[in-house]
């Protein structure tokens, strides 16, 4: 089989993101190419995913090899004549580019190691979906994991903050705080997703559609599993849906309440400005758990440590000021974390309540628990 090399590089590094190198197994470490007729398919699983990558021969043909990913896609990177040659000779699989490459096939006993699919069952809802949209859940809801991460570790009880929560509305990510991201499905559902299956989503490229189905597989006479498929002409996403008991008890309602409420202060700041100071202030202090103690008056907005030893004002931008002095604590780390990776210029903080804060960039809202003073600490 003989295949351009630019184009059989664009397929090796998409799949090549869809590797999890995380755990150590048979399946996650193989690459599975398979093709029988004029489409080669390129499959990695970890047993909670199976993703594959299609790529167009030139004609019809019968291929199938499993060798070690990393190697063999490594290889295939740095390759740079016109063609590759992939040819399957005994227990082994040769290349033919700059020179002559040798790897030995995958085997499970006596046969060729064949990665366990992951197969849609009875189709229960599908429709198309954006994929700027699923790549906004990756982008903007991941934070609030990453924020909680010490939370989600240490609960010892069986609830959803681990997952993505997605239904028509938007998706919802909760920890101690919360993000929301609205936008609109054309199906009412209800879904979880775990971390390793959005991450998945950046194998989309900007501004396609994804073609979105839900399915239920009997696993017996009594049990069956929910899967979920994200496809593309170029990319197909199968992932089991994990624990789909838990739906429920996200309070979904009453996350989005908080998040568009009416809080007593709205003020505009650049982004730009207060990411800057935040910068210069953790010159001062690597904690990741500092505390500072945030006052907003008239057209500024003060970042201060509690013992003193940093101040940085940010002015209040828009026309947008306070009658009435505000103050609160933040914990530093929470607030940069929100703020980075915002392609707008400005957002909007609102609070007021002495129970959260809120930032709002278009249909983004993060909200973060006013964390409150006691005498043993910081609590919120």
């Amino acid at each position: 089989m003989i295949v351009k090399t630019k184009e059989f590089k664009e397929a090796c590094q998409t799949i090549l993101l869809a590797l999890d190198t995380k755990e150590v197994t048979l399946y996650n470490e193989a690459l599975e190419l398979e093709s029988n007729g004029s489409i080669l398919n390129l499959n990695v699983t970890n047993g909670q995913y199976y993703v594959t990558v299609k790529f167009n021969l030139s004609s019809p043909t019968q291929f199938k090899a499993s060798v070690k990913a990393k190697t063999f896609l490594s290889l295939i990177s740095k390759i740079t004549t016109e063609y590759i040659e992939l040819l399957v000779n005994g227990r082994t699989l040769k290349i033919k580019a700059n020179g002559e490459y040798t790897f030995p096939l995958i085997f499970n006993n006596s046969t060729m190691l064949e990665l366990p699919k992951i197969n849609l069952g009875v189709v229960t809802n599908s429709f198309s979906i954006n994929s700027n949209i699923l790549l906004s859940v990756l982008t903007n809801n991941s934070k609030e994991l990453i924020r909680g991460a010490e939370v989600i570790k240490n609960t010892q009880t069986q609830t959803a903050q681990p997952y993505y929560y997605l239904d028509e509305y938007g998706a919802i990510t909760y920890t101690t705080g919360a993000c929301v991201n609205s936008f609109t499905l054309p199906s009412p559902i209800k879904m979880l997703l775990d971390d390793k299956s959005v991450k998945l989503f950046k194998l989309f490229k900007n501004n396609t559609t994804v073609d979105f189905k839900m399915s239920q597989v009997a696993l017996s006479d009594s049990l069956t599993q929910t899967v979920l498929q994200f496809s593309t002409d170029k990319v197909v996403l199968n992932t089991i849906m994990p624990k789909s008991s838990l739906i429920s008890s996200v309070p979904a309602i009453l996350i989005r309440e908080m998040a568009n409420k009416s809080y007593p202060y709205n003020i505009v700041l650049s982004k730009d400005d207060l990411l800057e100071a935040l910068n210069r202030l953790n010159i001062f202090n690597q904690d990741s758990k500092l505390l500072v103690k945030v006052t907003v008056s008239g057209n500024n907005l003060t970042l201060q440590s509690l013992n003193d030893d940093f101040i940085e004002i940010v002015n209040i931008s828009g026309g947008s000021k306070v009658s009435k002095d505000y103050s609160f604590y933040l914990i530093l780390k929470n607030l940069k974390l929100i703020l980075d990776g915002y392609a707008e210029q400005y957002i909007t903080m609102s609070f007021g309540d002495e129970k959260a804060i809120t930032f709002k960039k278009q249909d983004i809202v993060d909200i973060i628990p006013e964390p409150k003073i006691v005498s043993q600490g910081v609590s919120d």
